[in-house]
């Protein structure tokens, strides 16, 4: 009797688990991305990904997250916690995804000519996005953001500059600012490479596209404040930043990079102190620029820490937040989660997506508006 009881116990213990598995993997499909097809002509050839969380009502945000190299959308908006975030916070998802074909390394083509500007492109296709999942989900127009990781960060750089009419905010994750590079062709990234390592770009473009003529990057002293937000290699020695812009003409890049007179979106500035990849100096540039573009002071009125991180805070006149900078000390690059639960955790560790104790993504949220 009791081996019959103990089999009968194995076998129902077995089914349990099974039926587990099954309902893990069902609401693992459930939660996953769909791929949406007919959102437009798509000249850049992006593929879109849409997350979708069950219950959203009417008027919600949409947040366009963008994977980095070597990465692809639907791991990444996992990875990153979005996707917890949308069910959590009841928002939708938008998640372009890059292919081989338009760049050998899956990057988003942020450098390149005929994808980083309004109208054309990456860019476009990308806001034929927008546009379909405002359509399909009735989106909230005021509450569009978006966000990526390092080619996709610089890629929210772009679309920050080119449509900012359309989003209300942007989360940039070890990026770059907008208008550093202009390179003919993905397969010739030479602007790229420089302005990731130096923060400047080496050359200009010809007017037929072509390479164009190398040229000495010019000087600006560090306004004061910017060795307080970020610990560059050129602060400890007192130089004058190795940057080929000022502050003005950063700013001026986004100005004229659509007929837009504002408001301009809200930034949050997210880099690690030690990235070998992209310098933390672009970190340094993106406040210049959007801190000039939105008319304050390179000073910030709040400079806290955030779970142990240096944290800065840029108001307007009217007293509201307009810039945030996070310096991830000792982190390289990536992008910044902090796995488990618990109201101020996300995310999952992999590559490029770093467990260090903050979720970039949750205190992006924040800082828009979309959570507590």
């Amino acid at each position: 009797m009791n081996t019959r009881f103990a089999t009968a116990y194995r076998r129902m213990a077995l089914a349990f688990f099974a039926l587990s598995s099954l309902l893990a993997t069902a609401l693992q499909a459930l939660a996953a991305p769909v791929e949406v097809t007919d959102f437009g002509s798509n000249p850049g050839r992006l593929r879109m990904f849409k997350y979708v969380p069950s219950g959203l009502p009417p008027s919600s945000p949409l947040v366009v997250v963008m994977h980095g190299c070597t990465q692809n959308a639907r791991d990444y908006g996992a990875e990153s916690g979005w996707i917890e975030l949308a069910d959590r916070l009841k928002l939708a998802l938008a998640l372009p995804e890059q292919s081989q074909s338009n760049n050998p390394r899956n990057c988003f083509n942020w450098f390149v000519i005929a994808h980083n500007r309004r109208g054309q492109g990456e860019a476009l296709s990308i806001k034929q996005m927008v546009d379909k999942m405002k359509a399909d989900h009735g989106i909230d127009s005021s509450r569009v953001f978006v966000t990526g990781l390092s080619a996709g960060g610089a890629m929210t750089s772009v679309m920050l500059a080119t449509y900012p009419d359309v989003f209300a905010g942007g989360g940039i994750v070890a990026g770059l600012p907008y208008g550093c590079a202009n390179d003919p062709s993905p397969f010739m990234p030479t602007q790229a490479l420089q302005c990731m390592s130096s923060g400047h770009p080496s050359s200009l473009p010809s007017p037929s596209g072509l390479p164009g003529m190398s040229f000495p990057p010019f000087t600006f002293p560090l306004p004061p404040g910017v060795c307080q937000l970020f610990p560059l290699p050129i602060c400890p020695s007192g130089a004058s930043a190795a940057s080929g812009f000022t502050a003005s003409e950063l700013g001026d890049l986004v100005r004229q990079a659509s007929s837009h007179n504002g408001p301009f979106p809200k930034v949050s500035i997210w880099h690690g102190s030690s990235d070998p990849t992209v310098s933390p100096v672009n970190a340094s540039e993106e406040m210049l620029q959007w801190t000039n573009v939105h008319g304050v002071k390179a000073e910030p009125v709040v400079s806290d820490t955030v779970n142990g991180f240096p944290h800065h805070v840029f108001n307007n006149s009217a007293g509201k937040a307009v810039v945030e900078t996070f310096s991830i000390t000792g982190m390289g690059h990536g992008d910044p989660i902090n796995p488990g639960t618990g109201p101020d955790r996300c995310g999952t560790a992999a590559p490029f997506v770093l467990d260090v104790n903050i979720c970039a993504s949750l205190f992006m949220a924040k800082f828009w508006g979309l959570a507590p």
